[in-house]
């Protein structure tokens, strides 16, 4: 099972870019719930917590997909450089406002700094579609990195409780922020393997085929090898012309069904946390979501295992559906134990359906914007987080644990009604196709 793994791996800066992206991230499964648990504990009301997590998902949402342009234009090392150490300065901005208990809105206005970082599985995943050989090679890498992702979602949320209730509430936070600084850097410091810049792409080329007619790749971009149009004052009417959700209407499909995922994540978390509490087991809340993150992880391997025969539209609904039948199981839940159970046995959807949801905006998406559109897909989920956070934090402290749980209900079944009314439509959509040139093949390892 593990052997296509193996082969990945052997490529050409493989490891160090995986493992340095993986410290890097660490800070992905510590962020929301060391958030949440850093203001619930500090002011003593989840309805804060729920405020500052929806406040930082929106302003990845509004945010991130800027830095993905940015990205695609001039580079990641670039752009990151500066982009994390704006976060960092922000991180620790919200700790220490939490900590000397400031008012609400100081603690709100630190969150957008968080997400001048881009979203760190976006570059990863974007590392890999430059140097993987093929689909199916691309397929396992999704599925690795979703896999690795729910790594960090089995320890993060059990170690973000267990500090922040048993030590000291910043704890957690403040580990996010040092990961971030050594892997965020560590992983910019690799740029063999970082992708060619649009921008410096397009002056490259121009300059090797000087007299050339080049073609357009699609009505939305440059014509590489030309100079450039002068620049004209746009429009209103003209405004989101060339915008990718506009050329790509498959990536609003996707990027809804994410949002989906996310509120079910966060309000999962905080329901959870409350139910917990309830029982009088609050310590024990973070080993419970990690089950939930273990069922992914096994499930991530699985699939990335193999060769998959139906189409991608066919794979991203079964695995929407089995999340949505799993969230509203949780309401049965009568104890931590049969929850835990419903968590793994759901979990085992979960990075399938990421790595899927990856796999069609990879092939729906023109190669020069694809951190663009991957940031999109996390968009979603960023906003699916703020809505879910927000909604359960303000019902849990009016109705208790059990309509935290509803919200989580809610959201799995709305994407399931999104996964069913678009099938059709993104399995009929035809793969953007464009060849892929590099100065020296780039085999996988047998």
């Amino acid at each position: 099972m593990l052997s296509p793994y193996r082969g990945i791996l052997a490529l050409p800066g493989a490891r160090a870019f995986t493992a340095w992206g993986l410290v890097a991230r660490i800070q992905m499964g510590l962020t929301g719930l060391a958030t949440f648990l850093l203001v619930q504990i500090e002011y003593g009301r989840y309805e804060y917590g729920g405020l500052v997590l929806a406040t930082t998902a929106l302003s990845y949402a509004a945010i991130s997909p800027q830095v993905g342009k940015l990205i695609d234009a001039y580079g990641q090392s670039r752009v990151l450089r500066i982009g994390f150490a704006i976060a960092i300065a922000g991180r620790l901005a919200l700790i220490a406002a939490a900590l000397t208990h400031q008012p609400l809105w100081v603690l709100l206005l630190c969150t957008p700094l968080f997400a001048a970082g881009g979203t760190q599985s976006t570059h990863t995943r974007a590392r890999w579609t430059h140097i993987v050989p093929d689909k199916d090679a691309l397929n396992t890498a999704f599925s690795l990195e979703s896999s690795l992702e729910e790594v960090l979602f089995i320890a993060g949320p059990a170690l973000a409780t267990v500090l922040a209730t048993q030590v000291a509430s910043w704890v957690p936070s403040a580990i996010a922020v040092a990961t971030l600084a050594i892997g965020g850097y560590a992983f910019l410091s690799l740029t063999a393997t970082e992708p060619p810049a649009r921008r410096a792409d397009a002056r490259r080329f121009q300059a090797e085929h000087e007299h050339s007619t080049a073609l357009v790749i699609d009505g939305t971009l440059e014509r590489v090898g030309l100079p450039p149009r002068p620049r004209r004052l746009k429009r209103y009417r003209g405004a989101l012309r060339g915008h990718l959700l506009v050329t790509t209407p498959a990536l609003v499909v996707t990027t809804a069904i994410f949002a989906t995922q996310g509120a079910m994540f966060a309000s999962v978390d905080a329901a959870t946390v409350a139910f917990a509490e309830d029982l009088g087991q609050k310590d024990k809340a973070g080993l419970v979501l990690a089950v939930w993150a273990v069922g992914s992880l096994v499930g991530g391997l699985a699939y990335g295992s193999r060769v998959w025969a139906r189409t991608l539209a066919s794979r991203l609904l079964w695995g929407v559906t089995i999340t949505g039948v799993g969230a509203v199981s949780f309401m049965l839940a009568p104890n931590l134990l049969v929850l835990g159970l419903l968590m793994f046995l759901t979990g085992l959807a979960i990075a399938p359906t990421m790595a899927v949801g990856d796999g069609v905006t990879h092939a729906l998406v023109p190669r020069s914007r694809l951190t663009e559109g991957m940031t999109w897909t996390r968009t979603g989920m960023d906003l699916g987080v703020a809505a879910g956070a927000w909604l359960a934090g303000a019902v849990i402290d009016r109705a208790g644990y059990s309509a935290g749980f509803q919200v989580t209900a809610c959201a799995g079944a709305a994407g399931v009604v999104i996964a069913l009314l678009s099938w059709r439509y993104l399995r009929d959509r035809r793969a953007y196709e464009e060849e892929v040139s590099r100065d020296a093949p780039l085999p996988v390892a047998a």
